[in-house]
């Protein structure tokens, strides 16, 4: 992964800064803002001190503190070329919840409630509008994935969504360690090409 930098003078704006990096999962450097940052391909710092760091800088005031969205936000600035937020749905009674960027994981999630799974979406859309968003809904349930594509196209009207089919998805062969099993279905519910049922057609997976 490129080089990340947190260059910043305020104490508290380093902590927020680092707590969110490592709860991300991103290795990174810290350095003084008077160091030099020519081996940084990004910066992290406050929107004061962001002026002497030019287009590397990134800062905090703009920084979601959602690990998830925080992470797609630095990796889609480091990834150069436009990449899809790939969002993968597995509908059921706990409906399993995974996001990409690219290949990149960014969040699982396992909901009770159907606007919460949409909700979450939203705030991936909101944090990283450059970024086109593709939602891939398993059809298993098929009253659950009509529901939840309704929720999606009022919640991201700017993504595209498709139906899967879901069969051959099951967690029983295909383990991620600490995630749980609709969680890991939903991932490969986001890497199967489906039907588009709303949006413009996308090419991924």
């Amino acid at each position: 992964m490129s080089r990340i930098c947190v260059a910043t003078s305020k104490a508290r704006a380093y902590y927020s800064l680092v707590s969110r990096l490592r709860r991300a999962g991103l290795p990174f450097s810290s350095l003084l803002p008077e160091s030099d940052v020519s081996e940084c391909d990004l910066v992290l710092t406050t929107a004061s001190e962001s002026e002497r760091f030019g287009e590397r800088a990134m800062t905090l005031e703009c920084l979601d503190e959602n690990p998830g969205v925080f992470k797609g936000q630095v990796v889609s600035r480091l990834g150069g070329e436009e990449d899809l937020i790939l969002v993968g749905v597995d509908p059921g009674k706990r409906t399993g919840l995974a996001v990409f960027y690219g290949r990149t994981r960014l969040a699982f999630g396992t909901y009770d409630s159907l606007m919460a799974v949409c909700s979450k979406a939203k705030a991936f859309a909101r944090g990283m509008p450059g970024s086109p968003m593709l939602v891939r809904v398993g059809n298993g349930n098929k009253s659950l994935a009509a529901r939840l594509i309704e929720g999606f196209e009022k919640a991201v009207p700017t993504a595209t969504v498709e139906l899967v089919d879901e069969s051959g998805t099951s967690a029983r062969t295909w383990k991620i360690k600490g995630i749980q099993r609709d969680e890991v279905s939903a991932a490969k519910i986001a890497f199967r090409k489906g039907e588009v049922v709303f949006g413009c057609p996308r090419t991924h997976g």
